[in-house]
């Protein structure tokens, strides 16, 4: 059996990640069109899914190039996609796109992490016109209920040596990163970092069923996942409520060459 890697195994439940996965906020489009200025068009996106993002900022009139390099989740991107006008659906990983313009705006829903460390920061800023903003943003969440949360923490516990790293409640990414990163590249500047919370209800099955989505979980055995999720899911009433947390993180393109050669 091939080795499943674990940046591609949402395309095993693509329709399920479209049904259940949140949005972003309005306000968080706002703000980044808001950083980008006239000039933040056309614009690229980076792990575009299923298309989450890509209709929010297509929605504003922004063209979008999206790049989904998973199959399954860029069929069904293209499917949601199809008569929204502006989109564009590349099913190419970021690091293979050989763009033929510059960008104003580059952004990255939920997936720069996946991205190659060593090459990122600079394809980035090559695909980006001087002065172009690059916007990187996620989605954390916690329950409501503290009280439920340590129950549901506490129903992970047996199961912590099939996880292939700790599920827990942080919102949003871990530490400082990528702001730490972004500060350390020179091709970057004009950093701001900003926060939005708000909250989801959802019923107990869909809830259960985003975690399947996720790719801590996915990565389980089978019959592992089944039991993590009977255990979860007896501590839930019918419905659940999230407090969500969206981490977004801006930076501006310096002025100065890039190597990339546009034809």
């Amino acid at each position: 059996m091939a080795q499943r890697i674990r940046a591609r195994v949402f395309g095993e439940v693509a329709d399920e990640y479209e049904r259940v996965r949140p949005g972003y906020p309005p306000a968080l489009v706002d703000d980044v069109l808001a950083y980008a200025g006239p000039a933040g068009r056309p614009a690229l996106e980076v792990g575009a899914g299923t298309g989450k993002a890509t209709v929010a900022f297509a929605g504003r009139g922004v063209p979008v190039t999206a790049l989904e390099p998973d199959p399954a989740m860029a069929a069904v991107l293209a499917r949601r996609t199809g008569g929204v006008p502006g989109v564009s659906v590349v099913p190419c990983a970021f690091e293979a796109y050989r763009p033929d313009r510059r960008y104003g705006l580059l952004y990255s829903a939920q997936a720069w992490h996946w991205t190659d460390p060593v090459r990122r920061w600079r394809l980035a800023a090559e695909a980006l016109a001087p002065g172009g903003a690059l916007a990187l943003f996620w989605n954390g969440d916690a329950f409501a209920d503290p009280a439920l949360a340590a129950a549901v923490a506490a129903a992970h516990e047996p199961f912590a040596a099939d996880l292939p790293e700790r599920v827990d409640t942080c919102l949003g990414p871990r530490d400082d990163w990528p702001a730490d990163e972004l500060a350390a590249c020179p091709d970057f500047g004009d950093l701001d970092r900003r926060a939005y919370p708000w909250e989801r209800e959802l019923p107990a099955a869909d809830y259960l069923a985003l975690l399947g989505t996720q790719s801590a979980y996915r990565m389980l055995a089978g019959p592992v996942r089944r039991r993590l999720f009977g255990a979860v899911g007896a501590l839930l009433g019918e419905r659940v409520v999230l407090s969500l947390r969206t981490e977004l993180y801006l930076a501006r393109r310096r002025d100065q060459t890039c190597d990339l050669q546009v034809t």
